[in-house]
């Protein structure tokens, strides 16, 4: 069985399946206000496959800003990632699936977006990457002027405060116009 295989069945249970830039596919699913992400990979042995949905949460106040800061849109960016490994089954089906699906919403329904938001705005600037953006986006959301602020004086005076390449004095611009707005 291959992952294209399994996506009917995930649709079926409620999620909105698509592929990313990559190629690869990606479901989403939302339960009271929480993003549910799944990744879907299915690997065949010689006598078992290894299954994993590697589920993930987010908001869609948190994506939508973290596309906003970066410029470009997008789908789903984590707060909370599940990096189990895959499960081995021996004799895999579409009822795997749906017990695998009820398990990522369960995980994703215990999860605390709150603390894993706290953790983002306590990133060091130095934070390597994916970790920068995730941290001006929970800044943002937060309405931490002051912090963002203080980093948008940083970078004018050509204080990068560690960040990676990456980040750039309009995306800290755009961080603060949602904190703003939070405000």
């Amino acid at each position: 069985m291959k992952v294209k295989e399994i996506l009917p069945t995930l649709e079926g249970l409620g999620w909105l399946c698509a592929r990313d830039e990559a190629g690869d596919y990606f479901c989403i699913i939302n339960i009271n206000g929480v993003q549910v992400q799944v990744i879907p990979s299915i690997g065949k042995r010689s006598d078992h496959f290894r299954v994993s949905l590697m589920p993930s949460v987010s908001t869609k106040d948190f994506t939508a800003a973290a596309a906003f800061i970066m410029g470009e849109a997008g789908d789903h960016e984590p707060i909370i990632v599940r990096n189990g490994a895959p499960e081995k089954i021996v004799h895999f089906s579409l009822g795997d699936i749906v017990r695998l699906s009820q398990d990522a919403i369960s995980w994703a329904s215990a999860q605390d977006i709150r603390k894993g938001l706290a953790d983002y705005r306590s990133l060091p600037t130095e934070a390597k990457g994916a970790m920068p953006l995730r941290h001006l986006a929970a800044l943002a959301i937060a309405g931490d002027v002051e912090r963002l602020k203080s980093y948008k004086i940083s970078f004018e005076q050509g204080n990068r405060l560690g960040f990676v390449p990456y980040i750039e004095q309009d995306m800290i611009e755009r961080a603060l116009l949602i904190a703003q707005d939070v405000r």
